[in-house]
């Protein structure tokens, strides 16, 4: 009886500690590297940390931005609420809140609400950070947009804007590094399972961007039953991977050849999809498209 109780209580101590891990803050001397995607190219970016500024009643960090967001950041952090806030046009605006729970509701930015549809677990440097996965419904089902955070390190895209105010197309961004006081903290690789981690290194290559009149182009998008995708360039045995807002991979389409693809939507369902085409095993281009009822 008394090696039952024992197993119970130890059963009790564990599972709290699991469901009570210390929080990770964002703002931790944290600079991020985000990967400027077109297609054939890109261009690797750095938002680093240029210190503090006082606006109003609260005191901010200001984060340099270079990539085509080049507007400044201005992000403070509550530790205590797990909350993140930026200000923007004005105002103190919430940008992350990590004590929400599956269920959950939120007012975002944009004025519309989120519900939190996941909290999954990534690997990182040194062990796991919490994912969470937000949907905005537009007619009962229909995914209308979608945020993703990770605590600790930010948005998948932008670590600090929310991704309805990221564009749609070409160019998009990918973040691919954190790092805070120096130790790199997120890596995609990693936190995606692929065999060889992320180059995080912070020599830059900037790679040619190929005139726009050579990116690809989706349309129309949104789109109901065919997605045409079209480039000025030869598709020359690219391989397209369709993953839906939480990272599923949902359709492939290998082989592609020539300069204009018709996607079909058979089943999938109405919501944002991330698109990448790959090339002789490397992402050549990401791109979004909305499926619509």
């Amino acid at each position: 009886m008394k090696k039952i109780l024992f197993a119970l209580l130890f059963l009790i101590v564990f599972t709290q500690k699991i469901f009570s891990q210390t929080y990770a803050p964002l703002l931790n001397n944290s600079y991020w590297i985000v990967q400027q995607v077109y297609y054939g190219s890109h261009i690797n970016q750095v938002i680093s940390d240029d210190g503090e500024v006082v606006i109003g009643a609260f005191t901010y960090r200001k984060y340099a931005d270079q990539s085509m967001y080049s507007a400044d950041n201005y992000i403070r952090e509550d530790i205590s609420a797990k909350k993140v806030y930026r200000y923007k046009n004005g105002s103190d605006q919430l940008l992350y809140d990590f004590s929400l729970n599956v269920g959950d509701n939120i007012i975002l930015g944009d004025g519309r609400s989120y519900e939190v549809a996941s909290i999954t677990n990534i690997n990182v440097n040194g062990g796991i950070r919490r994912r969470f996965h937000l949907v905005c419904y537009a007619g009962g089902t229909m995914v209308l947009t979608s945020e993703t955070w990770i605590e600790g390190v930010g948005g998948i895209e932008h670590p600090l804007k929310p991704n309805y105010e990221l564009y749609l197309s070409d160019p998009v961004l990918v973040l691919t590094c954190s790092f805070q006081n120096g130790i790199n903290i997120y890596n995609y690789g990693i936190a995606n399972g692929q065999p060889t981690p992320t180059d995080c290194s912070i020599s830059l290559d900037v790679e040619d961007i190929l005139p726009l009149a050579q990116q690809i182009n989706l349309s129309p998008n949104p789109f109901k039953t065919e997605l045409c995708i079209t480039t000025t360039l030869n598709f020359e045995n690219v391989t397209l991977l369709m993953f839906n807002s939480i990272g599923e991979l949902v359709k492939q389409v290998d082989n592609m050849n020539g300069q204009k693809i018709v996607l079909h939507r058979e089943n999938l369902k109405s919501g944002l999809y991330f698109l990448q085409f790959m090339q002789n095993g490397k992402v050549v281009a990401t791109n979004k498209a909305i499926v619509t009822e």
